[in-house]
């Protein structure tokens, strides 16, 4: 967490006056020390009265007492360092005032430390107790000129020397406080963007690591920096410990050293080792102190092209709605007026297979309608707790009456076992019918009678159950099984080649998977896989 700023009525913060007093105490000490060693080892050549002298000894030793009990505070933890900063700086201007009196006015060269006194309390204090301050000097300094001039034992040189002391303690105290002001201003601004720039980093760290797009921020020796969550799954989950991008994938490293030698080529798909992943690189150039890195983006290759037909079919499938509802109603009239035609005595017997042309066709072309607009309009599931062993037997019992017109061989092999699944149970009949009737459609019609099982099978250790929907038909060839699950693919003249896309999106859209298992000439098998369900039906 950022610390928050502090905004006093003072020229500086409290850390910095601290920082700043406890200098000051050292100087402070410092300085009268050497007062001290000058006074009592008679370095300074001062023919003082004895009055005088005996003050002037009394007063150096007086301000070393001070010089060191500030030294002492200052030292201590809890003290007030700005009451410190007042207290300290009053007994300077004090006591260097004394020694200025004693000694005779400026040419003892005291006025000096009394001019960096007041410029220190302009810096820690506020401006109207720093002036009072430098006032006392000034007119320390000046009255002790004027005290000499009176007895005649000074000149008018020092008087404007006097003068000039005052004067400039005044002047210091005013553009030391000012200083002191802009010091903070910068202070703060430079806070608050340090603030700023520590907020825009943590949303840009958290926008970063949540990305979908795979991120990796490189230096120019090619070892990682940064590298947020999807990059790191499509990096195969990589160790801590590595960190250098070719020792994660040759293939990107190199990605990134062709894009190096040519910036405006287009980017090629890239497969990383580790996760088998195929990505799309993107990169942009990351300038250093050192050297020029790289920001490189993974795109997933597989979610690119999963979202290109997402939205082409999205697309085709409004469009083939709007279609379908313009089709329907002419569909309509011409199938009811083949059926009044079919009544009419008059008609013979070479009109009536033209007639049965028309209604199988115009039958055949209200199915694919119908598919179409159930794709168009199909809603969110509303999944609900099904019970399996209930639902599967009147679901079969209800096909296999539907199919009395046919030569059908239907069997229903289903585990008597409680299995509870989560599903919309509207969608579900519906993928379980289109997989009949499909299976219905590709059954052996030639050799043998068509035969079309349904069965379920669970296992409680995986927590999954398996609807089979299979036929002996003439199978699937392997290279068709990849298509069979597009919209509009079919192998049949008369199919619309979206039953099996209907069920695979109901699937999906009630978290099961449908896959298909098929050898030519041993006829298909379409699973339904279905996570059991925990809980059990609440008692009516």
């Amino acid at each position: 967490m950022s610390k928050t700023i502090e905004y006093t009525a003072y020229p500086l913060s409290d850390i910095l006056t601290q920082r700043i007093v406890n200098y000051l105490n050292v100087y402070r000490m410092v300085i009268a020390a050497l007062l001290a060693l000058a006074q009592f080892g008679n370095l300074v050549n001062a023919d003082l009265p004895e009055g005088y002298a005996i003050a002037a000894n009394t007063i150096v030793l007086t301000y070393l007492i001070f010089a060191a009990f500030h030294l002492f505070t200052g030292r201590r933890s809890g003290t007030d360092f700005f009451k410190l900063a007042t207290n300290s700086l009053f007994s300077d201007i004090f006591f260097l005032s004394l020694l200025v009196i004693v000694f005779g006015g400026v040419n003892g060269g005291i006025g000096i430390l009394l001019v960096f006194s007041s410029a220190m309390a302009a810096v820690l204090l506020p401006l109207r107790i720093a002036l009072f301050l430098a006032s006392i000097a000034s007119l320390t300094i000046i009255g002790t000129a004027m005290w000499y001039i009176r007895d005649s034992s000074t000149t008018t040189e020092s008087m404007l020397q006097a003068g000039l002391f005052g004067i400039t303690a005044m002047i210091s105290a005013v553009i030391a406080n000012q200083l002191a002001y802009w010091a903070r201003d910068y202070r703060l601004i430079a806070e608050k963007q340090r603030e700023t720039l520590t907020e825009l980093e943590q949303v840009n760290e958290l926008i970063i690591r949540r990305m979908r797009t795979g991120v990796i921020a490189v230096d120019h020796t090619g070892m990682i920096r940064v590298m947020n969550e999807s990059a790191w799954f499509l990096m195969g989950s990589p160790s801590v410990r590595q960190r250098s991008l070719s020792s994660l994938s040759r293939h990107l490293a190199a990605a990134l050293e062709s894009w190096k030698q040519e910036p405006t080529a287009d980017p090629k798909p890239v497969v990383v080792e580790a996760s088998q992943a195929q990505v799309l690189p993107s990169f942009v150039a990351l300038p250093g102190k050192d050297g020029v890195g790289a920001m490189i983006f993974l795109t997933d290759n597989n979610v690119v092209a999963r979202r290109a037909v997402e939205l082409s079919v999205n697309s085709l499938a409004k469009l083939s709605g709007s279609i379908a509802h313009e089709i329907r109603n002419p569909l309509a009239a011409l199938n009811h007026a083949s059926q009044l035609l079919e009544e009419s005595p008059q008609v013979r017997l070479p009109e009536m297979r033209l007639i049965n042309i028309i209604q199988n066709h115009a039958k055949r072309m209200n199915g694919i309608i119908e598919n179409i607009l159930q794709l168009s309009r199909r809603e969110q599931s509303r999944p609900e707790l099904i019970p399996l062993h209930v639902f599967l037997p009147e679901f079969a019992n209800e096909f296999e009456t539907s199919q009395v017109t046919r030569q059908l061989d239907f069997q229903a092999a289903l585990d008597t076992e409680e299995a509870y699944v989560l599903f919309d149970k509207s969608q579900l009949s519906q993928c379980l019918w289109k997989l009949l009737d499909n299976a219905v459609d590709h059954a052996s019609k030639d050799k043998s009678l068509p035969r079309v099982r349904l069965a379920l099978t669970r296992n409680e250790e995986s927590g999954f159950c398996i609807i089979t929907v299979a036929d002996n038909g003439p199978g699937i060839n392997q290279n068709q099984l990849s298509k069979i699950f597009e919209p509009f693919y079919t192998t049949r003249r008369e199919g619309s080649g979206l039953g099996l896309y209907i069920a695979k999106q109901l699937c999906e859209a009630n978290q099961a998977e449908l896959t298909v298992d098929s050898k030519p000439g041993e006829g298909a098998f379409f699973h339904v896989r279905l996570a059991l369900a925990r809980a059990t039906p609440k008692e009516a």
